[in-house]
C-alpha cells in the first residue's frame, strides 16, 4: 500500500469565527484536498496573535515547531507574517526537505505603526527581518498561488518573482440561493466586512455620507472592534460594529443589508465583494485594477478614484437610492464567477503532485 503524502495546511483558525479573504481560500482548499485519497490532510491553525509583538513571535515559533514535529511532506502556509517568518527559520534547520507552498493574494507595501523614535527604529528593523524571512520562503517555494491575473502581474513586478512560478487559482464563492419563505427586513443601509485596519478613509467616508443623508446607518463586522477607528465612527453616529461573527451571522448581515462599501486599497481579488454581490448588495469600492479584470463595467460595482472620499460617499448614496435596480444587476454580476472551490482545490492538488513527483 502506497504511503500517503502528508499535507499540513497551516494558518487561519479552528474556531467557528468568520473566515475572510486569504483564510477563506485556505480553509476551502484544505476542505477539498481531503477528497484525494493519496493525501493525508491536516489543518493546523496559525499562531495566536495579540497586541504584544514579542509574545506573537514566541507563539509563532512554538506553533511552527509543532507543525514540523508532525513530519509533513508538504505545507500550504498562510500563518501571518510572524508565523511564516518563524517557519522560515525553523524548517531551514529542522526539516529542509519539506516543500512549502504559499498563497500570495496581493501586494501590500510594508507599513510601520506609530511608535516613539527608538521604538519605531526597532519596529522597522523587526519588520525588515520578517520581510526577508518571508521573501526566503517565496524564493524557495516550488510554486506560489495567486487569485487573479492582476495579482499575478503585480506580485511578479513588485516582489521580483518569475511569473512561471505563480500559479493562478482564482476564487470561488458559495452559490447563494435566497429562499423566499419570508420577507427579509433590509434594515442595514451600509455594510462593510473585513479587518478594519485595511480600510482607507473609512471615517471620512462615513462623515460625508451622514452629511448627505443624516438618518442612514452603517454596520461593520470583522477583526478590529477595539480599534480607535471604531470610536471615531461611533462618534459620527448611527454606527455599529458586530466584532468577529460566525459564517451564519455574516450571511444574515448580508441579507439585511442594502449597500456594501469596501474601501480597501490592496486586493488581489476581493472575496467579500463577490459575496456581497451574490446577496444582491451593490458595492462601492476604490478603483482597483483587479475589479476591472473580474467585474468589468458592471453597474452594481461602483468604482471610485483612490482617496476621493466625497465621491465615494456620493456613489454610496446613489447605490442606496437605486437599490432595487442595482440589486438585480449585482446578482447577475456575481454569476460571472465560473470557478468552484472544487476547481481551485484541483489546481492546488495538481501543482503539489507535479512538483512532488519532480522532487522525489
Amino acid at each position: 500500500m502506497q504511503e500517503k503524502i502528508r499535507v499540513i495546511v497551516y494558518g487561519g483558525s479552528n474556531s467557528k469565527e468568520i473566515a475572510l479573504g486569504g483564510h477563506l481560500w485556505l480553509s476551502k482548499v484544505a476542505e477539498h484536498l481531503t477528497h484525494y485519497g493519496n493525501l493525508e490532510v491536516i489543518k493546523i491553525p496559525g499562531p495566536e496573535v495579540g497586541k504584544n509583538r514579542i509574545k506573537n513571535i514566541i507563539n509563532a515559533y512554538i506553533q511552527g515547531f509543532k507543525v514540523l514535529r508532525m513530519k509533513p511532506n508538504v505545507i500550504i502556509l498562510d500563518a501571518g507574517k510572524d508565523g511564516n517568518a518563524a517557519l522560515s527559520v525553523l524548517y531551514t534547520f529542522l526539516s529542509k526537505q519539506v516543500k512549502i507552498y504559499l498563497p500570495l493574494h496581493h501586494y501590500e507595501p510594508m507599513r510601520i505603526g506609530k511608535h516613539r523614535l527608538i521604538g519605531k527604529f526597532a519596529a522597522k528593523i523587526l519588520s525588515c527581518v520578517t520581510y526577508k524571512l518571508n521573501e526566503k520562503l517565496w524564493k524557495e517555494a516550488p510554486a506560489l498561488f495567486v487569485v487573479s491575473k492582476q495579482a499575478k502581474k503585480e506580485i511578479a513586478e513588485k516582489l521580483n518573482i518569475p511569473e512561471n512560478k505563480l500559479v493562478l487559482t482564482g476564487i470561488g464563492i458559495e452559490a447563494h440561493q435566497e429562499k423566499h419563505t419570508k420577507e427579509i427586513k433590509k434594515d442595514i443601509d451600509f455594510l462593510c466586512i473585513g479587518r478594519i485596519g485595511k480600510f482607507f478613509y473609512i471615517v471620512d467616508i462615513w462623515k460625508e455620507i451622514r452629511k448627505i443623508r443624516p438618518k442612514v446607518n452603517f454596520h461593520m463586522a470583522g477583526i478590529g472592534q477595539d480599534d480607535p477607528i471604531v470610536k471615531k465612527l461611533e462618534m459620527i453616529g448611527n454606527f455599529k460594529h458586530h466584532g468577529i461573527v460566525s459564517n451564519e451571522e455574516k450571511a444574515e448581515l448580508y441579507r439585511r443589508s442594502k449597500v456594501f462599501i469596501f474601501p480597501s486599497f490592496y486586493e488581489g481579488f476581493g472575496i467579500s465583494v463577490a459575496e456581497a454581490l451574490s446577496y444582491g448588495c451593490p458595492v462601492v469600492a476604490w478603483n482597483l485594477p483587479v475589479y476591472e479584470e473580474i467585474w468589468n463595467e458592471a453597474e452594481s460595482m461602483r468604482k471610485v478614484k483612490k482617496g476621493d472620499y466625497h465621491r465615494f460617499a456620493v456613489e454610496a448614496i446613489f447605490a442606496l437610492e437605486n437599490f432595487d435596480k442595482l440589486s438585480e444587476d449585482a446578482r447577475r454580476t456575481s454569476m460571472k464567477l465560473n470557478k468552484s472551490w472544487e476547481d481551485i482545490g484541483k489546481i492546488v492538488y495538481d501543482t503539489i503532485m507535479q512538483n512532488f513527483k519532480r522532487f522525489k
